[in-house]
């Protein structure tokens, strides 16, 4: 059994399956919470699957930005687990076909990723709009995918900087993206800042992976 002093100390939360989303967990009294503990929960987008976790210097501040935890509703058994690692083939499927019936809608959108919840009865399409292009309505797309995958179909659009933060990846310090595993929300950062700190504009050099200037530049002139 954990040490009852060493969980009050830690603030307990759920990672979900995807996009390195935490949720706090608030009010629980179970002494017998086992951290690395895979669960099932109810967000308010549906029921997910999780991992509890635990963090001893309070919760990053960036994390479960855009989903809450309701309930947790049970630690997860082999069929939960046989079942989340079928997810992930879902998605590739369903990244094939959403892709597809962008052709066929003739529409200037690029599909970035796919997320299924646990009971698959719902499914969260990224998107974003080819740059300098429109789009009236997705709605005709939207009833065309739902149809093809069988269930209800959110679509999402996402920015430039929000794709970087959902796919990950370096930066060219070597670590990771500050905007996937802490950064609240993305840096606003100028032109006039980057020169002011005596550098030059580069797409190698003061651009992320976004194509956006970085947000750590407003770090170093924030010291100034």
């Amino acid at each position: 059994m954990p040490d009852k002093q060493i969980l009050d100390k830690q603030r307990m939360a759920i990672k979900l399956r995807k996009f390195n989303r935490v949720c706090p967990i608030t009010g629980y009294r179970e002494e017998t919470i086992r951290v690395g503990a895979s669960v099932i929960v109810q967000t308010d987008r549906g029921i997910e699957y999780g991992e509890i976790v635990a963090y001893r210097q309070g919760l990053p501040k960036a994390l479960s930005r855009d989903v809450n935890l309701k309930k947790v509703i049970r630690y997860a058994t082999e069929e939960d687990l046989e079942k989340t690692k079928s997810l992930s083939v879902l998605e590739a499927k369903a990244m094939t076909a959403a892709t597809q019936k962008v052709l066929e809608h003739e529409l200037p959108v690029k599909m970035v990723n796919i997320e299924y919840l646990f009971d698959t009865n719902r499914v969260i399409i990224y998107y974003k709009v080819e740059q300098g292009k429109k789009v009236r309505s997705l709605r005709d797309l939207t009833r065309d995918l739902s149809s093809t995958l069988g269930a209800r179909v959110n679509l999402c659009q996402i920015s430039p900087r929000e794709e970087a933060r959902i796919l990950g990846g370096l930066g060219p310090c070597g670590r990771p993206l500050c905007c996937s595993v802490w950064l609240e929300k993305p840096r606003h950062v100028t032109v006039k800042m980057v020169k002011e700190q005596g550098l030059s504009i580069s797409p190698t050099k003061t651009s992320g992976i976004c194509g956006r200037l970085m947000c750590c530049l407003e770090y170093e002139h924030n010291k100034k």
